[in-house]
This record gives structure tokens, C-alpha cells and sequence, in this order.
């Protein structure tokens, strides 16, 4: 021991310091709420009617117009719809049956263009990605 340090005793701790933080799991920044606005949509499950949504964030201008833009925000985000995971089998927009929807009516994509409210979820493998809080739309023709 030099100088009154035992280097045993500093590189023990560092050795317990690097398996504690490789134990512990990553902190993530908090992320509140969004208003988003839909830039695109693409079919992940075309039969259910399951989209892969493009999103920009969003805010809403001053009270004379209340007006919601996306000025200066240039960067994609990704986000799904919650009405449209449960999309599978014989129904669709949270438990409408197929076989009621009348001929000419199917569930319908969020447009591009609509604001939507979105919220930060985690996918298994830790990406971020959005969830819209909406309803699905069903939309249609009447015979």
C-alpha cells in the first residue's frame, strides 16, 4: 500500500459500482402527453385495419385563432392507434363484429391532417414509440 490508498479497495468498488449499473435498468426521460399531427399513415395488417401512423408534434396557437401547428417541428415520430390493436379476427374498432358493418362501411385510417392525442409507450424492446387515444372511425356509403 502506497500513500495510505489500497488499490484493491478502489478497483473492488468500481467492479460493484459497473455490476450494480449493469444491473439496474436504464432511467428514461418522463414524456408527457402530445398533441400530434398525422403526417402519414401505411397498412400494417391490411385485413384488420391496423396503420403505422407518421406524426409531428404539435401546439396550438394563441386564443385569437386557437389554431394548432407544426411550425419548426420537422422530425417523424411513429405512433399506433390503441382502438386499432385490438383489431384481430372477426372484429374491429374496439369489438364492432365484421359481420355487423353494414356493405359499403369499413373501419377507416386517422387521415392525414388530424391532430391527435398521443401518448409515450415502450415496445418490448425498449423503442419509444406513440399511442393515439382515439376511436376508429367506420365510415361508409348507405345502399
Amino acid at each position: 500500500m502506497s500513500g495510505g490508498v489500497n488499490r484493491n479497495t478502489i478497483e473492488a468498488r468500481r467492479v460493484r459500482d459497473l455490476a450494480r449499473s449493469l444491473a439496474q435498468p436504464a432511467q428514461v426521460e418522463p414524456i408527457t402527453s402530445q398533441l400530434m399531427k398525422v403526417t402519414d399513415y401505411s397498412a400494417i395488417d391490411a385485413a384488420n385495419k391496423r396503420y403505422l401512423y407518421s406524426v409531428r408534434r404539435a401546439q396550438v396557437g394563441p386564443s385569437s385563432t386557437y389554431t394548432p401547428d407544426v411550425t419548426g417541428n420537422s422530425l417523424t415520430e411513429y405512433a399506433l392507434s390503441v382502438s386499432e390493436l385490438s383489431n384481430a379476427g372477426s372484429t374491429v374498432s374496439y369489438g364492432i363484429s365484421k359481420s355487423t358493418i353494414p356493405a359499403g362501411f369499413a373501419p377507416k385510417a386517422i387521415p392525414v391532417g388530424t391532430y391527435v392525442l398521443c401518448v409515450p409507450h415502450r415496445l418490448t424492446d425498449g423503442t419509444l414509440i406513440w399511442l393515439i387515444v382515439n376511436t376508429q372511425a367506420v365510415d361508409g356509403v348507405c345502399e
